[in-house]
């Protein structure tokens, strides 16, 4: 692992719903506008929601969480209206909600409102420029400010356009009123990543200098960067660098910057006539120091499960107690980390005795959050996610595709539906699901049923009278947490692309109902509602409790089951393929989108008239291609036994998260390259290093990594660190309780208490022993230092 610090970042948003939108964007007649809400990462569309149609009030409820692989400024939700009249579709942007980088750390986890700005040509940036700058003077002893522009990176108009740009320079005094004469560069030619030969522009301060109090400190160069069209005489705005002048000193020094918005744009307020948006987002940047910083903190949490009969007193409990808010991310990380240490099922199985021990009605086993509950529900995320979609996939996508109405609700009928038939196909839909569920207990993973089966164990022993412990004991985990969950909620779950119509999701609601009351082992009525008696009549019955009881104990069977199954490879999307056989030049012609599918067998073009199979054994290296080889961003490449495919993802997030599945499926590949082109063959040359070698494995330029070096499938001391964030930020919390333990106040049971506090003092020294090793890297390592290439700085004035 390197000897620098890491800097990962995530961001998990819910896009909740918009009110009051202009009565324009809503018009209740025929081919009425219909909205929806995109998300940007700085111009660059990462995902956007279904479409919600005629209403100023439209509700998405959709989430949205992903890893941020680039440098960025600003994260955006445009909200945007599409309006279909006499076959011409109309779209417009009705208005965004906009953060900074800095603003998202410091919004809290939970819904909020926000107002909605106005969308403007100049309001939206994306790029980054490096600027050189030194203070000179000439004979005449006048201050003079040198400015170079070394190189830009990133630019993009919309749709991955490559841009010819061009910037226009100047001095601005505060609030732009005191402004020099501007300088403008020569443009250069299409590209994304661009550099400037070195040509130096000059300033002359002195008369600026005089207006401003002869402070440096209120002044700073403003580049606007634009991109020449032809057409007009101002080109189209990319994008504007302020950079102060405070530091700049007379030896030359040059920093990265991001390119944002217009500095008014940042500031403006927004437009309540537009109306507003009601988000919750948590937004994560993980430093994470080299790995022997965290073994002491590693060390604590194995210590703890090392003595199971200590496991109310012991750091992992305590920081749940503490820390009860951050329930669902610390289950979260301790399940990762002890997964990878392949104690999970220990950390488990401790955990859920412990909440028997304190449960005295077996009825309510497993209802509650705790850190056991959450923490199997993470295990079953991480590794029951094929399982569910082998189960659940088929039936799923016939409900979807029949869109039958299923309602049985008599308030709810339309005057077209018939309630026998309604009730028909809502038998028939819930039969279906039923028998998916109850037929897959042997396909159930290996670590899931060996966790069940102890459990099962657990469970009996701490409640022998109960009868069907054994049964409720697992059932509240998988179906109560599992398959309904699964079964509302498909899209969530990834057992669905799109959100179902208002009809499947009444319906997915019903059987989501039974299957619960099923799970219950329940023969009475499913729900409280009156109109369930009709369904509960036909299906809770013993023939299906005795179904679910017999998958229960096949789920609980480790015998014949390997742990292949638990492999998370599901992943499936369009891409666009880029060929080269016979390629002169960049044929750009020469491409195709089409959807794909990555599981367990391998990678998978799902064409009709193309289809072929990459099988899992034949990948030998994934990686990034240069932007150069094709003259577009987001390219990969899979390299395999039989040649190279070329792919396109549709931003840097989904580029990110195809080679991220791809290379972890490569590592269990028994044939793997030593070296690879970066590049692409063209003209019988490497795009990348000019090698006519066409062979990637002779003459490749790139060494693929050692395995040691590469971030294994669980980051162990990003989990780590995220658990160190947690406890530093609350470390008021664990004084205030430390000092409780100290006067027995947590508690009547003194024993309890002293351990406690013992093992709360070792975690407080742990805990101040990384803060103090973060402060010294914050400020000793250049790699985070802003104003380099990858931490750029943004567009407040700075030296």
């Amino acid at each position: 692992m390197s000897s620098e610090i890491r800097i990962r970042s995530a961001l998990r948003v819910r896009i909740g719903e918009a009110k009051s939108l202009p009565s324009k964007s809503c018009r209740i007649l025929p081919g009425c506008p219909n909205t929806y809400c995109v998300i940007n990462l700085d111009k660059e569309e990462l995902f956007e929601t279904e479409i919600v149609y005629g209403t100023p009030c439209p509700f998405f409820c959709e989430q949205f969480e992903f890893e941020i692989p680039r440098a960025f400024w600003t994260i955006g939700f445009h909200l945007i209206t599409t309006d279909t009249t006499f076959s011409i579709t109309n779209v417009s942007t009705i208005g965004k909600v906009t953060f900074t980088k800095d603003q998202l750390s410091k919004i809290p986890n939970k819904d909020q409102w926000y107002g909605l700005k106005s969308v403007k040509c100049d309001s939206e940036a994306q790029g980054k420029a490096n600027v050189a700058m030194c203070i000179a003077t000439d004979n005449n002893e006048s201050i003079i400010l040198q400015v170079r522009l070394k190189e830009c990176a990133n630019l993009y108009m919309s749709d991955l356009q490559k841009v010819q740009p061009y910037a226009v320079l100047e001095i601005v005094g505060p609030n732009n009123s005191i402004r020099s004469r501007t300088q403008e560069t020569k443009t250069l030619r299409r590209s994304t990543n661009m550099q400037w030969k070195s040509q130096t522009y000059e300033f002359k301060l002195n008369d600026i200098l005089k207006r401003c109090n002869s402070d440096l400190c209120n002044l700073s160069l403003k580049v606007d960067f634009f991109h020449h069209n032809g057409v007009f005489r101002e080109g189209t705005f990319l994008g504007e660098v302020i950079a102060g002048l405070a530091n700049v000193s007379h030896s030359w020094s040059d920093r990265w910057y991001f390119l944002c918005p217009k500095l008014s744009d940042i500031i403006i307020q927004p437009n309540h006539d537009l109306g507003s948006l009601r988000l919750k987002i948590e937004y994560k940047e993980d430093h994470i120091l080299p790995s022997t910083h965290y073994e002491p903190l590693l060390q604590l949490l194995v210590n703890s499960l090392n003595n199971p009969e200590d496991i109310e007193s012991s750091v992992l409990v305590l920081t749940s107690t503490m820390f009860n808010e951050q329930l669902i991310n610390i289950a979260q990380a301790l399940v990762r980390i002890f997964a990878h240490l392949y104690r999970v099922e220990e950390l488990l199985l401790s955990l859920t005795n412990l909440d028997m021990i304190k449960t005295s009605n077996p009825n309510t086993l497993f209802r509650a959050n705790s850190l056991a509950t959450k923490g199997v529900d993470e295990l079953m995320k991480m590794i029951g996610r094929p399982y569910l979609r082998r189960v659940l996939k088929p039936s799923l996508d016939t409900i979807h595709k029949e869109n039958l109405s299923c309602e049985i609700d008599p308030a709810r009928l339309r005057s077209s539906d018939i309630l026998e038939c309604n009730l028909d196909n809502l038998t028939r839909n819930i039969d279906s699901v039923y028998s998916a569920i109850i037929n897959s207990g042997g396909d159930c993973p290996f670590t899931l049923s060996s966790l069940f089966s102890n459990l099962q164990k657990q469970a009996i022993l701490h409640f022998p009278d109960v009868n069907d412990i054994r049964y409720t004991a697992v059932s509240g985990f998988i179906f109560l947490r599992l398959f309904a969950p699964a079964i509302l909620n498909p899209k969530l779950f990834q057992l669905q692309s799109r959100r179902p119509s208002r009809e499947t999701s009444r319906t997915l609601t019903l059987v989501s109902k039974v299957i619960q009351s099923l799970g219950n082992l329940d023969t009475h009525q499913a729900g409280k509602e009156k109109y369930m008696e009709a369904i509960s009549q036909r299906v809770l019955d013993m023939k299906h409790v005795n179904g679910v009881k017999q998958f229960l104990e096949d789920v609980c069977k480790t015998e014949q089951k390997d742990d292949s199954s638990s492999n998370n490879y599901n992943k499936e999307g369009k891409l666009v393929e880029y060929r080269l056989a016979g390629l002169i030049g960049r044929d750009y012609s020469n491409k195709r989108k089409k959807l794909y599918r990555l599981n367990d067998q391998g990678f998978t073009c799902l064409r009709y008239d193309e289809s072929y199979t990459i099988k899992r054994s034949d990948i030998k290296c994934v990686s990034r291609v240069d932007e150069d080889a094709f003259g577009v961003p987001h390219i990969f490449q899979i390299i395999h036994s039989k040649g190279t495919v070329y792919l396109r993802a549709n931003n840097s997030v989904d580029h990110f998260d195809w080679i991220t599945c791809l290379t972890k499926m490569c590592k269990e590949s028994g044939s793997k390259v030593e070296k690879y082109h970066t590049g692409a063959l063209l003209h019988s040359k490497w795009t990348c290093c000019g090698s006519k070698n066409a062979a990637h494995e002779t003459e490749g330029c790139h060494v693929v990594p050692d395995e040691k070096e590469q971030i294994p499938e669980i980051d162990i001391y990003r989990e780590l660190q995220r658990l160190y964030q947690i406890l530093i930020d609350g470390m008021n919390k664990m004084e205030t309780y430390r000092t409780s333990l100290q006067n027995n106040k947590a508690g009547d049971d003194v024993e309890l208490n002293r351990k406690s506090l013992q093992s709360l003092n070792s975690l407080i020294k742990v805990i101040q022993d990384l803060q103090s090793t973060h402060e010294h890297y914050e400020l000793n390592d250049s790699g985070i230092s802003p104003g380099n290439r990858h931490v750029p700085l943004g567009p407040l004035p700075q030296g």
